[in-house]
């Protein structure tokens, strides 16, 4: 199957955004065994989107658009396609309820200009939108010249990938006939994206499960992916797929899917009954705010205190290693918290305001034991503060995994 991407919205041409929902649907189409053969971004201008789809129809089986199904008079993916398929929208007097329940759900009469999010035309199928007002269509072309399939969804990135994963890419496979597609995602933390790919070269080179890797923010995703006409060939070859990789780099993977880090820590804390203290210098208080995303109450949640301490440039290398770990000690006994947790961040910004240092993590535990670990920054603020975070979320990560293991 043969894919073309179209990313609606004038805002894309001018700078003011960045495609991100391109970059995310040539992942998953390179996973789905999609071949998606070009990009596209195009205006909020319908001549010019009109244009752009049927140029894209003329080579594509299916078009995947994102953008312009909003309700105001600039949002135009809906007209466009109607104008393609010859056909005039009419409102959806389901849909219509649905959109205003949405609205008094919230308290809010439902703006007169959101009833166009309610519009179909015949050979349109309505997907869902559970997580907005939008609802995106599939639409079936078969007149004449335009034949193929026009998928139409949010520009919203996260209203797009929901409405991507659960109706939009499951329909294309129901298209595609009796492909059979499986499909598992492994994330792996304390090892890079070039790093990774050398370790399973020889994986990612064999045509069959596609092997892929992708560098996130919360580390190295490593993308496994069976296609076969059979579901049971499918659910082996990837079985095989995740094996291997998981016997190269299984001391990196730390979950698969919908698993985040700040979810997996937490249950590695309760199922190890441990509690923790935090005390962050320099770090921006990332780690704790990582923690603090699951969801808890001050009695059950395993932090227990976190302390967050500005960026002091005064310290070397060598002193954000005695720092890290008395501040790791001091923290674990005030708290009475199982293991302590330092983040210390030291060295110096340049001309262009970048950090050339280093991050220093000590976990000090009720044994008596410290780990004290550091890892070279050469990053902005912001990233300063993610990656200082991502390593000792991986520190702590693999404390919890020897604690879990038979002595």
């Amino acid at each position: 199957m043969r894919a073309w991407a179209v990313s609606i919205g004038s805002e894309l041409l001018s700078g003011q955004i960045t495609d991100t929902n391109a970059t995310f649907l040539a992942q998953e189409c390179a996973a789905a065994g999609i071949d998606l053969i070009r990009v596209t971004q195009v205006g909020d201008n319908q001549e010019s989107l009109v244009a752009t789809l049927m140029l894209a129809l003329s080579e594509a089986d299916v078009v995947i658009c994102t953008g312009g199904v909003g309700p105001t008079d600039d949002d135009l993916t809906r007209e466009a396609i109607a104008e393609i398929a010859g056909e005039t929208p009419e409102l959806d007097s389901d849909l219509l309820r649905e959109l205003e329940s949405f609205f008094a759900n919230r308290g809010q009469d439902m703006p007169a200009r959101n009833a166009k999010q309610a519009w179909v035309i015949p050979s349109s199928e309505t997907l869902a939108n559970p997580v907005g007002t939008a609802p995106g269509w599939i639409v079936r072309l078969k007149n004449g010249a335009h034949r193929g399939t026009v998928i139409a969804m949010p520009g919203v990135p996260r209203e797009m990938y929901r409405m991507w994963r659960e109706q939009a890419l499951p329909a294309l496979q129901e298209l595609a006939g009796g492909h059979a597609i499986r499909s598992v995602t492994l994330k792996t933390l304390g090892i890079g994206e070039s790093a990774a790919e050398d370790v399973i070269h020889d994986l990612v080179l064999r045509p069959h499960p596609i092997i892929a890797t992708y560098a996130k923010d919360d580390g190295v995703h490593i993308r496994v992916t069976a296609m076969s006409d059979s579901a049971s060939d499918a659910d082996r070859m990837l079985a095989t797929g995740i094996s291997e990789v998981e016997d190269h780099l299984g001391k990196f993977v730390w979950g698969r899917d919908s698993d985040t880090l700040p979810s997996v820590l937490i249950s590695g804390l309760e199922r190890n009954t441990a509690t923790l203290a935090v005390v962050e210098l320099g770090s921006g208080g990332a780690f704790s705010g990582m923690l603090t995303s699951v969801p808890g109450d001050d009695l059950t949640h395993p932090l227990l205190n976190g302390r967050v301490l500005p960026l002091d440039l005064s310290l070397d290398h060598e002193e954000a290693h005695g720092r890290a770990t008395t501040l790791a000690k001091q923290a674990r006994e005030e708290a009475a918290a199982t293991i302590g947790v330092a983040i210390v961040i030291s060295g110096g910004f340049d001309e262009r305001n970048v950090l050339h240092g280093h991050a220093t993590v000590a976990l000090d535990t009720a044994n008596g034991a410290c780990d004290v670990t550091q890892t070279g920054l050469r990053a902005s603020i912001d990233d300063m503060h993610r990656r200082s975070a991502l390593h000792a979320a991986d520190r702590l990560r693999l404390l919890l995994a020897r604690q879990l293991s038979p002595q």
